[in-house]
């Protein structure tokens, strides 16, 4: 495996190597020294002291890196430093893996080191899509008539066009990927799933004790994750004000973009917004156990719709009403599954009316809501699911790769 970010990191890459290793396979994972989200070394690393660390059955190499720190210069550091020192490292492992699969997320070149190893010990390279590039970039800022666009594009293109599968977290990839373009059938989609502590639904867990800002009387909705550019978190907290009285807005998650939303709230006196700040994933389950609905927003931007981002997963298992303030995949989730409601993407009166008519629903049709999301993340997302799907995709992975050099269908 190789990901540019691992456990202490808050990825699921931990999550998904280490179930691996309970169903009979070897891992070792290629990764960095971990700094995610801060842009600072985890204490314990700030002196590159550990390379090599074993963690429930799973071997970790870790490459030094330059921090994400802050800017747009220092992340293109961290980005380009992991890529070319994972790569070197890739190819210094020595052969014996059957496989090599690369998470990725942003940035894209985090993909180049599995391509190094696939390359020099011809094994078979799969590349799991969770973020598109470029277009991630249009979605930080970066234009599309800009040199580093038109740059990051061809790398964009030259490493899908490597991989010799590529896995999509959102069906809607394979669309944008087709008119990169990069098609030629090496498609297979594979939704992400939640952490099994989300999986217990909220009625189950008995009395919980509210966090600050949550009340038994009125209606809570609840924004979780990061508050950056892509998740237009200013939307929901410009509605605020056009909110029915008894309405609080919860926001739980840090980001670049958290102190403007603070800022906008001060200026509008929106005091039924609550800032929670980054919490640990355990306590995540009691925010969403005190929601009476859960929100998911995103800027209104086309390719920003291609994704499915994993906390629809996460909070269709929690078994709460979604409200929504999305376009493309998200929405046609939420609508497909009838779980909930949902406004175009920055349109704050749009959003406020959504959730005024939600805080009007009744009973019954919220506890329908809510089974509905279970019920569809069971269908669709579940966690038993995604092992078994992965686990047949490494398996005919390696003996499809096996035939086709067999057959002299590939020269690598």
């Amino acid at each position: 495996m190789v990901s540019q970010y691992y456990w202490p990191e808050p990825f699921n890459i931990a999550d998904i190597c280490e179930e691996l290793v309970l169903r009979g396979h070897e891992v070792t994972v290629l990764t960095g020294f971990p700094n995610y989200p801060e842009g600072r070394l985890y204490p314990g690393y700030e002196h590159m002291s550990r390379l090599v660390e074993e963690r429930n059955g799973v071997f970790i190499v870790r490459v030094p890196l330059h921090p994400r720190g802050e800017g747009a210069f220092n992340r293109l550091l961290n980005y380009e430093t992991f890529s070319r020192r994972a790569s070197r490292e890739a190819r210094r492992l020595g052969a014996g893996f059957d496989v090599v699969l690369a998470y990725e997320v942003s940035p894209v070149m985090s993909a180049s080191p599995a391509l190094a190893y696939a390359e020099k010990y011809r094994v078979p390279a799969l590349i799991y899509v969770l973020d598109i590039w470029p277009e991630c970039l249009v979605s930080g800022g970066i234009a599309k008539n800009s040199l580093a666009y038109r740059y990051y594009k061809r790398v964009s293109r030259r490493i899908y066009s490597q991989a010799d599968l590529l896995l999509l977290s959102s069906p809607g990839f394979q669309q944008y990927l087709e008119g990169l373009p990069v098609s030629d059938g090496r498609y297979r989609y594979l939704p992400q799933y939640a952490e099994e502590l989300f999986t217990v639904a909220p009625s189950e867990n008995g009395t919980i004790a509210l966090p600050e800002g949550y009340g038994p009387d009125g209606v809570d909705v609840t924004f979780a994750g990061n508050v950056g550019a892509a998740q237009s978190v200013d939307t929901l907290v410009r509605a605020a004000p056009l909110l029915d009285e008894g309405i609080r807005l919860h926001v739980v998650g840090s980001g670049s973009e958290l102190d403007a939303c603070k800022k906008i709230a001060g200026e509008l006196g929106a005091r039924n917004v609550f800032f929670h700040g980054r919490r640990d994933l355990s306590e995540m389950p009691t925010f969403y156990a005190a929601s009476d609905a859960l929100v998911v927003s995103f800027a209104n931007d086309p390719v920003v719709g291609y994704t499915l981002p994993r906390k629809v997963q996460t909070y269709l298992a929690a078994g709460r009403p979604l409200l929504g303030s999305v376009v493309g995949e998200a929405r046609r989730v939420i609508e497909e599954a009838q779980c909930g409601m949902c406004a175009p993407s920055e349109d704050p009166a749009a959003f406020a009316e959504t959730c005024n008519r939600f805080a009007r629903s009744t009973d019954a049709q919220r506890h329908a809501w809510a089974v509905n999301a279970r019920d569809y993340y069971e269908d669709k997302f579940s966690r038993p699911r995604f092992f078994d799907e992965l686990d047949d995709v490494l398996r005919c992975a390696v003996r499809d790769f096996q035939k086709e050099i067999a057959d002299g269908c590939i020269q690598r």
